[in-house]
């Protein structure tokens, strides 16, 4: 007679294995939560967690630790530009702006004018030449558009403004003019006057100096140097 087989019989529920399984997913997803949890480091709650760590390990105090707490990276804070950097990147970024006026708005030649950023700030040098004819204290009627591109990229500039007039050694006298200082302060008040009374400049922002021929660039020694020292300088200071 043949064994009747006895069939078994699948208990009821989900696999066995599955539990198994389901178990070591919660396991992981934990590790990962705490991973991200720690991924940004709070030092004071860090140290909580260190500690804990090491008293439920049984380490003592004195004894062998998991992570000295002196030795966790503190994350270091962005690098901040210190308020003279900041000063610095502004005047740069106006330098390359007026020159961007001056040199397009203006048509000026690149050869009549200089920029350069020093102690006193952002000083703007242009050649004697290119304001007032020689001995003379009147502005050219040439100027103006370059007089009108300086006015409109300083018009936002909330910083004062020092007009500066120098000569060369080459004395001057006349009824006018009795000295260079008196030249060299007429030819920084002209450019200051336009500046407030033809284009709005605020004058309480604005001040003309006259140097005569007491801050050269160069030595006078020849013609060429002398024109580099009858100049007019706008400058715009660091306050």
């Amino acid at each position: 007679m043949p064994r009747k087989r006895v069939e078994e019989e699948t208990p009821p529920g989900a696999p066995l294995w599955s539990l198994t399984y389901g178990d070591f997913m919660s396991l992981l997803l934990c590790f990962f939560i705490m991973l991200f949890a720690l991924s940004t480091i709070d030092v004071a709650r860090f140290k909580e967690v260190i500690s804990s760590i090491q008293g439920a390990l049984g380490v003592l105090e004195g004894g062998p630790r998991v992570l000295n707490p002196s030795d966790i990276p503190v994350p270091k804070p962005p690098t901040q530009i210190s308020p003279s950097g900041l000063v610095e990147l502004k005047l740069a970024g106006l330098m390359k702006e007026i020159e961007r006026q001056l040199i397009k708005e203006g048509n000026l030649s690149p050869d009549k004018v200089s920029f350069k950023i020093d102690e006193r700030g952002l000083v703007i040098t242009f050649l004697d030449a290119v304001f007032f004819d020689v001995g003379k204290a009147n502005l050219k009627p040439g100027v103006f558009p370059i007089l009108d591109a300086l006015a409109d990229a300083l018009k936002d500039v909330k910083n004062s403004i020092r007009i500066e007039g120098h000569t060369c050694d080459l004395p001057i006298h006349t009824s006018q003019f009795p000295s260079n200082w008196e030249l060299s302060a007429a030819r920084a008040i002209a450019v200051l006057r336009y500046l407030v009374e033809e284009k709005g400049l605020p004058p309480e922002r604005l001040m003309a100096v006259g140097y005569g021929e007491y801050r050269p660039l160069a030595p006078n020694v020849d013609e060429e140097h002398r024109q580099k020292n009858r100049r007019v300088e706008i400058v715009i200071l660091r306050d």
